[in-house]
């Protein structure tokens, strides 16, 4: 997806360079996420024991979301960081709101459409769901794009479940104009302390106080599961609601607070022109940028599935250090911009190639196309004559969705970045 930045609140800002690192970054991202996906609904599931280097790397891509937050944190907080800098006005809060709303709503409630109008009644049998206090909360729920406040909504009739950090991001987005400010300047050395803190608190603490009192207040028809394979109802597993109640926008906020933080420190960097003045002090960023990337392919190919998922080492120690080397990453590529005149890059090559950039530029709507698609081919609405194993249904799950997000970012996406309102940064 595309990158624009601009000079935040100056009246005749233009946007500048796109980053094709970033745009790298966010189709690893997707790619990720599609990766997970596709192991659980046609690999043969999650946390196989004999499941090799990728099957672990894949039981591992449901973090690249986290990935994504960082990455809205830092481009959507990068106006407020240059307008504390430059002196210039803090961005509008209305004008932020409507550049959002064109930016994410009219791919968002395409997609919407088809997917309750026709992949739901496909893969559920019918219609019936949308007819009953469960679905009217459903269609609610979406429509305002706060469908993960509610376990009932939270699994979107398990045809798409992915949808759920969507949701997050629109609750940050609410917030933003008032969270951003807390991270600029020196604010960010006491703002940033005490989002992790506050992050790590309620993954911690919130699941085991507020998910019994989820399981007594909300009525039975309400309170309905989907299993993330097969799509079948259920009443709410306690583990699932107190998963439910950790992935809240609280627990959530580490991965948005340090890509603020990242925009914070970009901003002093790109003033201070230090990476200009000292090319070697740049390519040392950039050569640490790769090594952590490396290391952390090797760590994620060995971290269990269920220790992300469950273990409280990874959610004190892993995710917090993952998540500071993301913000690092983001930071360095986002740099790469600033690069002294000659100099050879290193991480635009690893990140920015063509492929990548590509598949970056399509990742919003890939992320929301792929998990119904990977679910028609499971079905067998979508499927080759005489193509059986998974790997090649994987392939044409990956295929089909490529196809389809493209003409979805060119139909749909493209005609709303062209408008003015819209060229601000983009975060997936």
């Amino acid at each position: 997806m595309p990158c624009f930045s601009t000079s935040a609140g100056h009246p005749g800002s233009v946007p500048a360079a796109r980053s094709a690192a970033l745009d790298g970054l966010r189709a690893l991202a997707i790619l990720w996420v599609f990766a997970f996906h596709a192991r659980a609904l046609l690999g043969g599931g999650l946390g196989s024991a004999n499941a090799g280097t990728l099957g672990n790397l894949a039981d591992t891509g449901l973090l690249g979301v986290q990935l994504f937050f960082v990455l809205s944190g830092f481009l959507l907080a990068l106006p407020w960081m240059r307008a504390e800098r430059s002196g210039y006005a803090a961005p509008s809060p209305g004008r932020f709101y409507r550049r959002r709303a064109w930016r994410i709503l009219p791919a968002f409630y395409l997609h919407i459409a088809v997917l309750f109008g026709l992949i739901l009644p496909v893969l559920q049998g019918s219609f019936v769901l949308l007819g009953d206090r469960l679905g009217l909360l459903n269609l609610a729920t979406h429509a305002s794009l706060l469908h993960f406040l509610h376990p009932g909504s939270a699994s979107s009739f398990g045809v798409n479940m992915a949808l759920w950090s969507l949701s997050i991001e629109a609750q940050f987005y609410l917030l933003l104009p008032l969270l951003a400010p807390l991270f600029t300047g020196r604010r960010v050395w006491i703002a940033l302390p005490v989002a992790v803190a506050l992050s790590l608190l309620w993954k911690t603490a919130a699941p085991a106080l507020i998910a019994p009192w989820l399981w007594q207040s909300i009525q039975p028809d309400l309170l309905i599961y989907f299993d993330p394979v097969t799509g079948a109802m259920m009443p709410y597993p306690p583990a699932a609601l107190a998963l439910f109640v950790e992935r809240q926008l609280p627990g959530e906020f580490m991965a948005f607070a340090l890509g603020m933080a990242a925009a914070n420190l970009a901003t002093r960097m790109e003033t201070a022109r230090s990476l200009s003045a000292h090319p070697a002090r740049s390519l040392g960023l950039e050569i640490v940028a790769v090594a952590l990337l490396a290391v952390w392919v090797v760590v994620l190919s060995w971290v269990p599935f269920s220790s992300v998922l469950w273990g409280t080492t990874w959610r004190l120690y892993g995710m917090p250090m993952l998540l500071l080397s993301v913000a690092f990453l983001v930071l360095v590529a986002h740099l790469g911009s600033h690069r002294p005149p000659g100099r050879m890059p290193l991480l635009e090559p690893v990140l920015g190639n063509r492929a990548l950039a590509g598949i970056g530029m399509i990742s919003y709507s890939l992320f929301l196309w792929h998990e119904p698609l990977l679910r028609l081919v499971r079905m067998g609405w979508i499927a080759v004559p005489g193509v059986t194993s998974p790997a090649l249904q994987i392939g044409l799950g990956l295929a089909v969705a490529i196809v389809v997000a493209t003409v979805s970012f060119w139909a749909v996406e493209r005609p709303m970045l062209r408008q003015p309102q819209t060229t601000m940064p983009e975060s997936r």
